[in-house]
């Protein structure tokens, strides 16, 4: 079986495949040379459940997992997510009221750790027989997809396309009740599977790495000096090794034997232990390697700096922020999907305009509502500036999407500001601090 740090059991053995517990493998690896019929026994002797549990555990009890699992989140989250304007006001009421009713900005990042770890995920609306009301916003559930009490039914001919989903036969979610996304899901499956699973083997060879050399030093620990005796007998073996029970901290002299006859001496020497510092660190580099490749992390995220310069680090840089824009992009779907679900579902027969002053109207599967990320992008101030200005000019971007640039939230900055610009008509501008005061002071003669 396999162990936490602490020595208790996470999964079960499979016997079909002695190296791998639940999606866990030996430093990433299956533990030897393994032929191609060996590999296809393997694909079905992995359980998806003991997968995800796997992860779960590894990310409540793994620092290095959880460290990792944190970065991603930062990077393709970072504070928060917000939303902006929409030139319907319909849509931009529904989105507003239901973003507020269900506390987005916590809840896309519960949903994004659910699908770093987890690789699933099942979005609920409530039952329609019991919540029927439309004119106000549906407060929606993450179902738990590890239990497997999920079975799915696909359209004819098409084996992933997913058409109903049954929960533990206590209810039937149909078209509009719920949103289903899963990653890699391959062979027709309409299942998920992690998206950090291929990390879980080398977070927890590392971990045992590490305990492994703290064992190393807790037992070197206890072995303060050797001293080689001479003696006849245990007896007066065990009465020169009392003498050295408790070295001397006042820094006095050591007195030990030597042979009268033949000059050969006692000999007494602290104990160093060769542990081989270095070459454990090229070891724990390589686990780390192991675990920054499979999430497409550089090295330099997981704090391994090493000779890593500024150059070397953007060059380094470059393929995590692509694979970090993907991520945004699976978010910035699953957003899209949930808020046209609850957009259907309030308005089921209304159409949409897409544009201000624009007759064209779209129904609400059709609709796309305005989410802002953090920018990706590696730049300084003034390359920034550069950057926001060049497309102002060219008008390549609306204000929002520059606003967004700049790390401020639209939606937020534009309640300010007309907060701000109501505050002056009623009290008058704001004096401007610079502004040189008239001088108060009585002249001569008034």
């Amino acid at each position: 079986m396999i162990l936490d740090q602490y020595g208790q059991p996470v999964t079960a053995r499979h016997e079909d495949a002695q190296d791998m517990q639940g999606g866990w493998q030996l430093t990433g690896g299956i533990g030897g040379p393994v032929t191609l019929p060996q590999q296809v026994r393997l694909l079905g002797a992995l359980s998806r459940a003991d997968t995800q549990r796997a992860a779960v555990v590894a990310w409540y009890l793994n620092p290095l997992l959880y460290g990792a699992v944190e970065v991603i989140k930062s990077f393709v989250l970072g504070t928060s997510v917000t939303y902006g304007d929409h030139p319907d006001k319909t849509v931009q009421a529904v989105m507003e009221e239901f973003w507020a009713a269900n506390s987005f900005d916590t809840l896309v990042e519960r949903w994004f750790t659910e699908h770093l770890l987890l690789g699933e995920n099942l979005t609920i609306w409530p039952d329609p027989k019991r919540f029927t009301r439309r004119d106000q916003a549906a407060r929606i559930g993450q179902y738990g997809v590890i239990d497997g009490q999920l079975k799915f039914t696909t359209a004819p001919g098409l084996p992933d396309v997913v058409e109903s989903i049954d929960i533990a036969g206590k209810r039937t979610l149909r078209e509009g009740e719920y949103v289903w996304s899963a990653h890699d899901s391959l062979l027709n499956d309409v299942r998920g599977w992690p998206a950090a699973g291929r990390a879980l083997g080398p977070a927890l060879a590392y971990l045992n790495f590490i305990n492994a050399r703290t064992k190393v030093h807790e037992l070197a620990s206890r072995i303060n000096a050797v001293y080689y005796a001479f003696a006849k007998d245990e007896k007066e073996l065990n009465a020169k090794a009392g003498r050295f029970r408790n070295v001397p901290r006042n820094g006095a002299v050591l007195t030990l034997g030597m042979h009268p006859e033949t000059g050969k001496r006692e000999e007494f020497e602290f104990h160093i232990p060769d542990l081989k510092a270095q070459d454990s660190a090229v070891d724990a580099k390589l686990i780390k390697q192991l675990l920054a490749v499979a999430l497409g992390l550089p090295e330099h995220y997981l704090a391994e700096g090493g000779g890593v310069t500024r150059t070397t680090a953007d060059s380094m840089g470059e393929p995590a922020r692509k694979s970090f824009q993907r991520r945004q992009r699976t978010v910035w779907n699953w957003l899209q999907a949930t808020f046209r679900t609850e957009l259907a579902r309030r308005y089921p027969d209304g159409t949409f305009t897409t544009k201000k002053g624009s007759r064209k109207r779209v129904s609400a599967a059709q609709v796309e509502f305005p989410f802002n990320f953090p920018s990706l992008q590696n730049e300084d101030l003034t390359a920034l500036i550069a950057k926001i200005n060049l497309v102002a000019r060219e008008r390549l971007a609306s204000r929002q999407t520059m606003t967004a640039e700049l790390g401020y939230d639209p939606a937020a900055e534009a309640e300010k500001l007309a907060s701000e610009a109501k505050e002056a008509e009623t009290n008058g501008p704001n004096p401007d601090p610079k502004a040189k005061k008239p001088d108060a002071t009585p002249q001569a003669g008034q």
